[in-house]
């Protein structure tokens, strides 16, 4: 990490910090949870944030303009029975922005957090396609009719689709831009209406 941040010196100074790094260890339960999971969860996605981003506050402080975006998961607030450290160590981020934003505010830096939901991968591609032939589909059906048949069997999305990385790409870009600049310490979650209504 730190690697990195040295490097980034060669361009300029680093004013957008977009934290994407982690993951999870696999599908844990709390049958086979194990504390060394949880530990690597918590390093991959919140320390590795942190780790990029604390080297990088003394410039933005200094030239008083800075954003910072993590992207957490919706599971961080919707936390589901499976992948429990997945879930908590999302939970944190989600925290650990909102103390950010507070103590960098006066400073002309945003923080915020984006949440996506069902958002189409490589990873979740697969995974949908996969249980598209457990249901009889054709390994090469059109993703169309693979998400039709299998989006409800994973989430209960009200838009009725899984978002794509564009529309994330775009609601990172936004929160990295100038029209952004009273925006800070928020969530935003791009999940097709999933989160629970009040």
């Amino acid at each position: 990490m730190q690697r990195l941040v040295d490097e980034t010196k060669a361009f300029g100074p680093v004013e957008i910090v977009i934290n994407n790094a982690g993951g999870s260890g696999g599908m844990q339960n709390w049958g086979t949870t194990r504390p060394e999971t949880w530990a690597e969860g918590y390093d991959r996605n919140v320390l590795a944030a942190v780790r990029i981003t604390a080297p990088l506050l003394p410039a933005m402080r200094a030239a008083r303009w800075g954003r910072i975006i993590n992207v957490s998961s919706l599971a961080g607030m919707m936390p589901p029975a499976g992948r429990p450290d997945y879930a908590a160590a999302k939970a944190a981020m989600v925290a650990m922005t909102a103390s950010l934003a507070k103590a960098v505010a006066l400073d002309g830096i945003t923080a915020n957090t984006v949440l996506p939901g069902t958002i189409r991968s490589i990873s979740l591609d697969e995974a949908f396609r996969q249980a598209a032939e457990g249901q009889g589909l054709a390994a090469d059906a059109p993703w169309s009719e693979v998400e039709r048949q299998v989006l409800p069997l994973f989430a209960q999305v009200p838009m009725g689709r899984v978002g794509t990385l564009e529309e994330m790409a775009d609601a990172v870009a936004f929160l990295a831009s100038p029209r952004a600049g009273y925006i800070t310490g928020a969530n935003l979650r791009l999940d097709g209406g999933l989160w629970p209504g009040l």
